[in-house]
């Protein structure tokens, strides 16, 4: 009653639009002449509110004279909410895998450090020899071979660690594609090797060698892990040991990844609150509390679930449970 007969479509327009609209709607440009199709703009509220609007239009004729128009109108303001809660989620993702990634990177200078120093050493052992003008005899030459083989080895280790580093470091649209948990599980093992060995941990890895594929983000699912290990770290500060498990649960249907530590364990009164933003169990200074709350979104986004088991004093185990990939006709 507000609106038909008493308001024509140019007021629903904010000022200066209307002019422009008019121009596209008789142009071949969205969806051709005298049509508009998905064209989006704004719509002004009797309170003055813009609101975000996706039409589709098309001019009426009658006699060939130009009798008007028709148009569906779809609100787009909880598709544009939604829209900024997504582009927030990824925000807080990228920033806590930048959280994660400074201190992998901080363990990885170290952990290639050693096996650099190696290189240039057996490079400046085959030099000492060259340099003395002496003639390669076949124990030089046996020396230059084992000398080689270990300068290859050693640069492959450091190639495969500073890979996984950038794999992990670079910033990707979500691609789900088929993933081999034992796979991740490796490179989740060989990036924080290092942080562990300074800190007098053992792994112990379990994986399952016919666990199928699942469907999933392999950067997401191992951010997943490699938080968790972190986690596992920081809870055993004099040492322990960390485990790893990979098995199928066939009556589920599922993968399930369990990784346990040896550590301080989690009280009964914070158990139920770990999966909440911001909430956390360490010390002021020591993190966001942000990170089993993505780890949380993220395997929920995979259709996963994730559970905890915790005594104090003796250690926690948490439970990653991700559905088996189904082949796809």
């Amino acid at each position: 009653e507000e609106v038909r007969g008493q308001v024509s479509f140019n007021q629903l327009l904010p000022v200066g639009i209307a002019n422009r609209f008019k121009e596209d709607l008789y142009s071949e440009e969205y969806g051709g002449k005298n049509r508009l199709f998905l064209y989006e703009t704004n719509l002004i509220a009797k309170t003055g509110e813009k609101i975000p609007v996706q039409l589709t239009a098309t001019v009426l004729f009658e006699e060939n004279e130009e009798s008007g128009a028709v148009s569906v109108i779809r609100d787009l303001r909880e598709i544009r909410r939604l829209e900024e809660q997504f582009a927030d989620q990824t925000r807080l993702l990228q920033q806590h895998k930048m959280i994660s990634l400074g201190r992998l990177a901080a363990s990885v200078v170290h952990e290639i450090n050693n096996p650099l120093a190696g290189i240039l050493n057996y490079i400046r052992l085959m030099i000492k020899i060259v340099s003395r003008g002496s003639t390669l005899t076949p124990e030089n030459l046996q020396k230059f071979q084992r000398y080689l083989d270990l300068v290859r080895t050693e640069t492959g280790r450091c190639s495969r660690i500073v890979s996984n580093l950038l794999a992990f470091s670079r910033q990707s649209k979500l691609e789900f594609t088929e993933v081999n948990i034992n796979e991740l599980l490796e490179k989740s093992i060989m990036l924080s090797q290092h942080k562990m060995d300074l800190q007098n941990i053992q792994v112990k890895a379990e994986l399952n060698e016919r666990v199928p594929l699942v469907w999933g983000d392999f950067n997401q699912i191992q951010q997943c892990v490699i938080n968790l290990i972190f986690n596992a770290i920081d809870a055993m500060s004099d040492g322990g040991t960390l485990s790893m498990k990979s098995a199928l649960n066939a009556r589920k249907g599922v993968v399930e990844i369990e990784i346990g530590d040896t550590g301080s364990g989690i009280t009964k009164e914070d158990l139920p609150h770990i999966f909440d933003p911001f909430y956390s169990t360490k010390t002021e200074g020591s993190g966001l509390g942000l990170g089993l709350s993505t780890v949380y979104g993220i395997i929920d986004r995979h259709k996963g679930t994730i559970t905890v088991d915790s005594v104090v004093g003796k250690g926690t185990v948490f439970t990653i449970s991700l559905p088996v990939h189904s082949v796809r006709a």
